[in-house]
C-alpha cells in the first residue's frame, strides 16, 4: 500500500480525559486514508486495550510506564510511516485547520515545519501565567522575520520530513529534547520554517507550586545537558547570566504575546506568575551550571 501523506503522531503519558480532548479534536482530521494518527502512550496494557477500543480508528504504540517524553516521542516517530510527520502532545487540542494546514508542507523543500501554541485554558491567570512562560515564544504572534534567524520551535506542534526523521526519532528515542534535535538538524543544513496559522492549544490547568517545581527542574537538566553537548563553555559567565533571565525572557514573551488588546490584558494579569516561573528556570540553571555537566545530552524544551 502506498504510504500516507501525513502521519500525526500524539506523544501521551497524562490522564485519559486529557488524551481524549486532543483525540476529539484530531479524529475528524484525520478520517481521510491518507493521514495516519499515532498515539504513543505510557500507560500499562489493559489501559491501552481499552483506549484501544475506545477509538478503533488509532493506532496505539505502547511505551514503557516510565519512560521520559522524548522517548515517548521517539517511540511514535518510528511508527510512523507518512511523509510527513507530525508532532503534538496529549495536552495539546488542535485547530480544526491544523492537519490541512501541515499538508501543505508534504513534499516541500523544507526538512522542520513549527506551529503556533494557543491557550485553550484562558480563564485563569495563573494557566496564563504557565502558558506564557512555557509557550510563549511560540505563539502565532511570533513569527520571524524574513531573513532572520531560525525559528525557535516547540516539539508540541512540529512536523518532519521524511528524509530527517530517523535520525529525529533516534535522538529522542535516546533522551534528546526538542532543543539538541533541532540544534543538530540545523548543524547538518536542515531547512526550518514557523508556520503561524498551524495552531494547537496548550490545555492543561495548574497549581503553583507543581510547576514552579517543573519550571526549575527543566532549567537545572538543561543547564546540564548545555555543557554537556557544548564542552568548554565557561561554567561560571554562565551562571551570572542565568541570573539576568527573568527580565529579560519576560521582555522577550511580551514582544510575541501582547499583540492584540485581549492578549495583552492576559499577559498584564499573569505577569506575577510569569515572573515567578522564569524566576525558577533561571534558578534551576544556575544550580545546573554548577553541578556541571550531565552524562546525556537531555537538553529541555523552552
Amino acid at each position: 500500500m502506498r504510504p500516507p501523506d501525513i502521519s500525526v503522531v500524539i506523544a501521551s503519558f497524562r490522564d485519559g480525559q486529557v488524551l481524549d480532548a486532543c483525540l476529539r479534536s484530531l479524529i475528524p482530521q484525520c478520517e481521510d486514508a491518507s493521514v495516519e494518527l499515532i498515539v504513543a502512550r505510557a500507560d500499562e496494557p489493559s489501559a491501552l486495550s481499552a483506549l484501544a477500543s475506545a477509538f478503533p480508528a488509532v493506532r496505539f504504540v505502547p511505551v514503557a510506564r516510565n519512560a521520559d517524553l522524548p522517548r515517548i516521542r521517539g517511540a511514535g516517530l518510528a511508527a510512523a510511516t507518512g511523509q510527513l510527520v507530525v508532532l503534538t502532545e496529549d495536552h495539546c487540542v488542535a485547530d480544526v485547520h491544523w492537519v490541512d494546514t501541515m499538508r501543505r508542507y508534504v513534499g516541500s523543500s523544507l526538512d522542520v515545519v513549527g506551529g503556533a501554541m494557543d491557550n485553550a485554558q484562558p480563564r485563569r491567570a495563573l494557566d496564563w501565567g504557565a502558558f506564557f512562560a512555557e509557550y510563549g515564544f511560540f505563539s502565532a504572534l511570533a513569527s520571524p522575520a524574513v531573513g532572520g534567524p531560525p525559528p525557535l520551535l516547540t516539539g508540541a506542534n512540529v512536523a518532519y520530513a521524511r528524509r530527517v526523521l530517523p535520525d529525529v526519532a533516534a535522538w529522542m528515542s535516546a533522551g534528546g529534547w526538542e532543543n539538541v534535535v533541532h540544534d543538530r538538524l540545523r548543524a547538518g543544513g536542515a531547512a526550518f520554517a514557523f508556520e503561524p496559522s498551524a495552531r494547537v492549544g496548550q490545555n492543561l490547568t495548574y497549581a503553583f507550586g507543581s510547576f514552579l517545581a517543573d519550571r526549575f527542574r527543566h532549567g537545572r537538566d538543561y543547564a546540564r545537558a548545555r555543557l554537556a553537548e557544548r564542552p568548554g563553555s565557561n561554567r561560571w559567565v554562565r551562571i551570572i547570566a542565568s541570573l539576568l533571565l527573568p527580565p529579560l525572557l519576560t521582555v522577550r514573551v511580551a514582544r510575541t504575546a501582547t499583540g492584540s488588546p485581549a492578549r495583552a490584558l492576559a499577559f498584564t494579569r499573569a505577569l506575577p506568575f510569569t515572573l515567578s516561573f522564569f524566576g525558577a528556570w533561571a534558578a534551576g540553571e544556575a544550580v545546573g551550571y554548577l553541578r556541571g555537566p550531565s552524562s546525556t545530552s537531555q537538553v529541555t524544551a523552552s
